[in-house]
C-alpha cells in the first residue's frame, strides 16, 4: 500500500466484472477488436489440453537456457526469462511440459513464469508477456498465444490511467485472471502484478530503512499538503509541505515537480511500513548552523514579512532564517494590530536585539531605530539630564516636573557628587 489512495472498490471481483461487462456489452472479444480472421476448423480436444507437471532438479545453467534432468532418460530446457532469479544447480523445481524438443529432451515452462505463452497449457494465474495491439474505452487489446485477449482500464496500473495511448505496441508482463477456452476469453491484470511487487518491495524497504538516512526518490504526485515521493517501485513516501523547504512554502509545485528527482531524508517509517515521513530540507544544510556568524545584536538588518500574528511579526533575514518582531517593538506608539504597522511581504528594517542560535530565535526591534543612541535605555532618565533640568538648560525633558524625572531616574542612576 502506498500513501496516496489506490482507489480500490468495497469489492474489486464484482466491480471488474462490471468493467469487463461495460466494455464488451453483448459483443464477443473477436467483434469488439474489430479483426478478421480466417475461419478455422473446430479443434477436436485431445488429452495434450491437459496440463503436464513435473519436478525436476536443476542440472545446470548454460546461457539463457536451464538445464534440468527428470531422471536418467528425460531432460529439459527452461529459458532463464521464466525464473525471477536464476535457480541453483541443485534446486529442485516444478516445470510445466510445453513440448518436446527432441526425443528425451522437453520445452519447459515455470507455472506463473512470464514468457511467451501457449494456448494449449496457458492457465488462470499464470504470468505471461503480451503485446498491446490496441484500446477501446474499456481498456487495452492485448495478444495472447494467437488469441485476443482485453484487460480492463483499472487492471493496467495501480492508479487510474486517463490516456491509453503510451501503452500501444508495448509488450506487459501480466497475469491470466480469468480463462474460458470454449469462449476464447481472455482476461488479463497488470494491476495484479503491481500490487505483489509493491508489497514486496514495501516488505523489503521496511526491513532495511532506517529513519535518518538519506535517500534519492522520484516526485509521483504533488497535493495541497506535500508531494509524493517514490522509494521503490509502488513504494512513496511523503514530504510534507512543511518539510520541503527551510523557507516557508506555500504551494509544493514552487519547489518540486513532478517526474524530478530528489534527495530526502527518511523521518519515520510506520510499523507496517504503509506510512513513511521524508522531508528535503533536513536533506540539506540547516540555515541556523551559520546564523551566529551573520547576525550580531545590534546590527541593523533588511528582511521581508513573511506572517503576522497577535503577538508580532515574523521576518525572514534570510532563506530559512526568520526573526520576531514583538508588537510591543514595531512602533513607540502603542499598536493595537501588528497589521496596523506591518503587513505579509512588506520589506522592513529592523535592529537585532537578541540571537539565539540554539534556540532558533532572533529577536527584533523597528521601535529601536527611532530610539536615541546612547546607552539609556529608552525612557529613563541620566544624570546630565538632572542637571540640566536643575540648571534650568534645555533638555529633552522640558516641562517635566522634578518628581517624574525622578520617577524615571530610579534608584540604579546615582547622582554621585550632586546634581549642581
Amino acid at each position: 500500500m502506498s500513501d496516496h489512495p489506490t482507489d480500490k472498490p468495497a469489492n474489486p471481483d464484482a466491480q471488474l466484472e462490471k468493467e469487463i461487462a461495460d466494455a464488451l456489452g453483448d459483443q464477443s472479444l473477436e467483434q469488439i477488436m474489430q479483426e478478421t480472421e480466417a475461419p478455422r476448423a473446430p479443434r477436436r480436444k485431445t488429452s495434450d489440453d491437459a496440463v503436464n507437471t513435473r519436478i525436476g532438479t536443476i542440472a545446470g545453467v548454460r546461457g539463457k537456457e536451464v538445464l534440468v534432468e527428470f531422471g536418467a532418460k528425460l531432460q529439459g530446457v527452461c529459458d532463464t526469462e521464466q525464473f525471477e532469479k536464476v535457480p541453483r544447480v541443485g534446486e529442485r523445481v516444478e516445470f510445466v511440459i510445453d513440448g518436446q524438443i527432441e526425443p528425451g529432451v522437453m520445452r519447459l515452462l515455470v507455472p506463473g513464469g512470464a514468457g511467451k505463452a501457449d494456448w494449449k497449457t496457458l492457465q488462470q494465474g499464470q504470468i505471461i508477456e503480451a503485446v498491446v495491439s490496441g484500446m477501446n474505452t474499456g481498456g487495452l487489446e492485448l495478444k495472447v498465444a494467437g488469441q485476443r485477449a482485453f484487460m480492463p482500464i483499472s487492471q493496467i496500473e495501480l492508479s487510474r490511467v486517463e490516456d491509453l495511448t503510451p501503452y500501444l505496441n508495448k509488450k506487459l508482463r501480466c497475469k491470466v485472471t480469468e480463462l474460458n477456452r470454449k469462449r476464447k476469453r481472455i482476461v488479463l491484470s497488470r494491476r495484479d502484478i503491481l500490487e505483489e511487487e509493491e508489497k514486496a518491495n514495501r516488505q523489503k524497504l521496511v526491513e532495511t530503512l532506517q529513519v535518518g538516512e538519506m535517500r534519492e526518490g522520484k516526485v509521483t504526485r504533488i497535493a495541497a499538503f506535500g508531494a509524493f515521493v517514490e522509494l521503490l517501485p509502488g513504494v512513496d513516501g511523503l514530504v510534507h509541505v512543511s518539510d520541503m523547504s527551510w523557507s516557508r512554502v506555500n504551494d509544493p509545485s514552487e519547489v518540486v515537480q513532478v517526474g524530478t528527482t530528489v534527495r530526502v531524508k527518511v523521518m519515520k517509517v510506520s510499523e507496517s511500513g504503509d506510512r513513511i515521513s521524508l522531508s528535503i530540507k533536513e536533506a540539506g544544510p540547516d540555515p541556523w548552523d551559520t546564523v551566529a556568524g551573520q547576525f550580531a545584536e545590534g546590527a541593523d538588518v533588511k528582511g521581508t514579512v513573511t506572517r503576522t500574528t497577535d503577538f508580532g511579526a515574523f521576518v525572514e533575514l534570510s532563506p530559512g532564517v526568520e526573526g520576531l518582531i514583538h508588537i510591543s517593538q514595531l512602533s513607540e506608539q502603542r499598536v493595537n494590530r501588528v497589521e496596523q504597522v506591518v503587513k505579509p511581504g512588506q520589506e522592513v528594517t529592523a535592529r537585532i536585539t537578541q540571537v539565539d542560535p540554539g534556540k532558533r530565535r532572533i529577536g527584533l526591534s523597528i521601535r529601536a531605530l527611532t530610539a536615541k543612541d546612547d546607552d539609556q535605555p529608552r525612557g529613563k532618565t541620566s544624570a546630565e539630564d538632572l542637571r540640566r533640568y536643575v540648571k534650568g538648560e534645555k533638555s529633552a525633558h522640558a516641562g517635566e516636573s522634578l518628581g517624574a524625572l525622578l520617577n524615571k531616574f530610579g534608584d540604579d542612576g546615582g547622582l554621585k557628587g550632586g546634581i549642581g
